[in-house]
Formats: structure tokens, C-alpha cells, sequence
């Protein structure tokens, strides 16, 4: 990495630097040949005599007193690097990434690992829905069905602008286009990441449009508090507390919320009070694994509420979010390799009622030929040589309910033109010398 700039505040000091580069004609163009990108610098078009255009992406690392280090890139905005100290002193770098630039755009390796989720987090069942009398259209990227992220490329596999905040702040900042992915409206982004002398990361998220479009935003770091490498069996250890009353009921293999909300009390659901992620795997999901939207319990004022809190007993390490949004999505990597996922088609009469007959056989046959590279993957090749699988990790991304926009009880996911939409996420690390939570 290249050191171009080093700036303190507040006993934080952040360095700027290179994390790689991205050649093209259109860098924000879709990336279906990662190597020819990487590799095509200098070459462009020779009947022209244009070399291709080299964009450098910036990595920005911000260190404070306590030894917490997190370094942020402009791809995506991503966070590749969460260092934090346990109860011993010793310190471990505490989410999932990789060592290098051309993993994360490849999208058989990264698939929004913590990056910024959006225009629209989360699914969108069928990839549809309408605004007014206009009915939209997005890319459908999870089972050939739903719309998920935002679309094949989505916030998190953009370059995003980047600047320094008073030597305090880095801010990126991202213009998505009218018609991106399918939705309305051209969208202005920003993300301001701020690390604290107290062990703090804050993400302010804001979003402004030019036509009434779809935003909710969060963010996808996955998390293993005893080290990014510690795999499953110190994953099941960790205890996990949600200040959720209620989740928004939904199936593993089809996890777009039905519409139903239902309350946690009395059921393996509830994780109010403090839970190992391993029981609450095997009694609630039945061993599938978390990828469920909770309901926040949140204050009375519009300021950030207390969502979750994650304790790895034997580290001490605690990570608790506080944010501002209505939903939580609790998921705890069961989407990794070597899972396969189920082919849903939108004629099965349990999933949706067609007006129209389809020929399912067909359908099977066009599924399987779509089967991902991901999906054919035992682990995925993360950093220091680690081998990421199933349930290696626990991802906790605050945000509006999913399918907000087709359910009309769920709350608004609307944003029209003059309205600021606002997200204030925080990771509060610390430890912990006892084990109860």
C-alpha cells in the first residue's frame, strides 16, 4: 500500500493510501471480465489511441489510542478491516474480507461483504414494485426471482469519491443514475465513517433523489468477534442479545418477508435475553441458520436506539449497534460455501398465485444452468489465508423492513424529491473480563 496522507484528530489519526486499481473505459461500467480489468491499464483501444483510464482505489485507515484500527476502501465503501484488542491485550482483526483488490470484484468471492447495501438493502420480492401508477422493474439477482442489494451492481460494487473531513471524518460519496439497476430517480449518497476515542465506528448515511425512488441503506460487514479465521465453532459460542420484540415472518429457502409480523415472546425467536448463536441456531432455524429481519424496539425520539449486542465469551470482545432504523436483519453466514441454494419458481401456488400457468420443467432446467460459481465453491478465500464456510460469521444490518415497499404496513421506503434520507449506524467495541452478558 502506498502512503499518501496522514492526518490525527482527537487522538485518531488516519492514513490515507492505495488499496489497487481499476482499469476501464467506464470503471463504474458492469465488471464481467475481473482480470481483463485489472490487467487492461495502458492498453485501450487501439484504433483510437485512448489508453483505458486507471482509477486508483483509496484505502483509508483510522487507528486511535486503544489499538482499534479500521481501514474503509472506495470500493463500495467497504470496511476490510476491523483490528480490535480482547481482554489479554491481544489483538485480532474481527471481520471477514480479503487480502486484495481483485477478490473483492469478482463476484463469484465477495458478495457485498462489508460494503454499503444499496439503493435498496435487503429483497425485493419479484424485483418489482410501483410507485403512483408507474410500475418498476429491477434486476432479479437472487434464484433468477427476487431483486437483492440493489441489483448485480449495487452500491457495493461502485467507486465511490472520497474525502477528508477536517482530518476527523472519511467521507465517499456516490451518484447513482436515473434508471440504475431498474430504479427511478438519480440518487447522491454520502457515507461519513468516523472512528472515536471510545472505540466507536459511526456510519451517517444520506441519500437525496430526483425522483420519488426506493432507498434503505445499511451496511454488510460480517463479524467473528474471536478473529475473522475462527470459524464456526467460535461463532456458535458467542452470545447474542436483539432488542427486538417482534420479526417479520419469513422462510430460509425464500426469505422475503410474507407480510405477517409476528411477536417473539414464548418462541425460539426471541433473543432479548442473551442467547449462544449455536443453540439459537439449532432450536430456531432448525440448523438452517439466521437470515431474518427483526423489529427494533426503538426509542421515542428520532435519535439512535439500542439493537443488538454480540459477546465472544472467551475473548471478551462485545460489539453492540445502536441506529435509527426500524429492522434489523440477523444473519449468521448461512448463505456461504458450500451452501446450495433451493430453486424457487414463481409458479409454485405455496410461493404466489400465477395468473398464468409455466412450465416448471422448463424453468428447472434454465435454474440449474444458473447455478452460481459461488455455490460450487467449498469456502471462500479470505484474508491471511483463512477458508471462509457456512456460519463462520454473524452479520447484523440495521434497516427498513424488506419488501418495505410492497407491503403497505411495513413502513414507508419511499423517498421523493426535497426529502433527506438519513442513517446513523454505530459499532460500539469493547471488552469484556467476565463472561455473563
Amino acid at each position: 500500500m502506498t502512503t499518501s496522507r496522514n492526518c490525527k484528530c482527537n487522538n485518531v489519526s488516519i492514513v490515507e493510501g492505495i488499496f489497487g486499481e481499476v482499469c476501464a473505459d467506464n470503471p463504474n461500467d458492469e465488471l464481467e471480465n475481473v482480470e481483463s480489468v485489472l490487467s487492461s491499464c495502458g492498453e485501450g483501444d487501439h484504433s483510437t489511441g485512448k489508453e483505458n483510464e486507471s482509477i486508483k482505489i483509496k484505502s483509508y485507515t483510522m487507528c486511535n489510542a486503544n489499538r482499534m484500527e479500521v481501514k474503509v476502501i472506495t470500493w463500495g465503501a467497504t470496511i476490510v478491516s476491523i483490528k480490535c484488542p480482547d481482554k489479554y491485550g491481544d489483538t485480532a482483526d474481527v471481520v471477514l474480507g480479503f487480502d486484495d483488490l481483485e477478490s473483492y470484484l469478482d463476484p463469484s468471492l465477495n458478495s457485498y461483504i462489508g460494503c454499503i447495501l444499496g439503493r435498496c438493502a435487503n429483497r425485493i420480492m419479484d424485483g418489482s414494485f410501483k410507485i403512483k401508477d408507474t410500475d418498476y422493474f429491477l434486476t432479479r439477482n437472487e434464484m433468477d426471482r427476487h431483486h437483492l442489494h440493489g441489483g448485480t451492481n449495487g452500491f457495493g460494487r461502485r467507486i465511490w469519491e472520497s474525502h477528508l473531513e477536517d482530518g476527523c471524518s472519511v467521507i465517499m460519496s456516490y451518484l447513482s443514475a436515473d434508471g440504475d439497476e431498474g430504479y427511478p430517480g438519480a440518487v447522491l449518497v454520502t457515507a461519513k465513517f468516523k472512528l472515536t476515542d471510545d472505540n466507536r465506528l459511526t456510519i451517517g448515511i444520506r441519500a437525496s433523489t430526483s425522483k420519488p425512488t426506493l432507498v434503505n441503506l445499511s451496511h454488510g460487514s460480517l463479524f467473528n468477534l474471536a478473529g475473522h479465521d475462527a470459524g464456526e465453532e467460535e461463532l456458535r459460542s458467542h452470545k447474542i442479545t436483539l432488542n427486538c420484540d417482534r420479526w417479520t415472518v419469513s422462510e430460509f429457502e425464500d426469505p422475503v418477508p410474507t407480510g405477517a409480523i409476528r411477536g417473539v415472546g414464548g418462541t425460539t425467536m426471541d433473543l432479548r435475553i442473551a442467547k449462544t448463536i449455536g443453540e439459537s441456531v439449532d432450536k430456531a432455524t432448525l440448523g438452517k441458520g439466521f437470515d431474518h429481519n427483526f423489529c427494533v424496539l426503538r426509542n421515542s425520539q428520532p435519535e439512535v436506539s439500542f439493537v443488538a449486542r454480540a459477546l465472544h465469551p472467551k475473548t471478551g470482545r462485545f460489539l453492540e449497534i445502536y441506529s435509527d432504523q426500524p429492522g434489523v436483519q440477523f444473519y449468521t453466514a448461512s448463505r456461504l460455501p458450500p451452501y446450495t441454494p433451493a430453486t424457487i419458481f414463481p409458479c409454485d401456488d405455496q410461493v404466489v398465485d400465477c395468473a398464468d400457468p409455466c412450465d416448471c420443467e422448463t424453468e428447472s432446467s434454465n435454474a440449474e444452468s444458473h447455478v452460481s460459481e459461488k455455490n460450487k465453491l467449498q469456502f471462500l478465500p479470505g484474508k491471511a489465508g483463512a477458508e471462509y464456510k457456512r456460519f463462520c460469521a454473524f452479520g447484523l444490518q440495521p434497516q427498513n423492513y424488506p419488501n418495505a415497499v410492497n407491503v403497505a404496513k411495513f413502513p414507508c421506503p419511499i423517498l421523493r424529491p426535497g426529502q433527506v434520507y438519513y442513517h446513523d449506524l454505530i459499532y460500539k467495541f469493547g471488552v469484556q473480563l467476565c463472561d455473563s452478558l
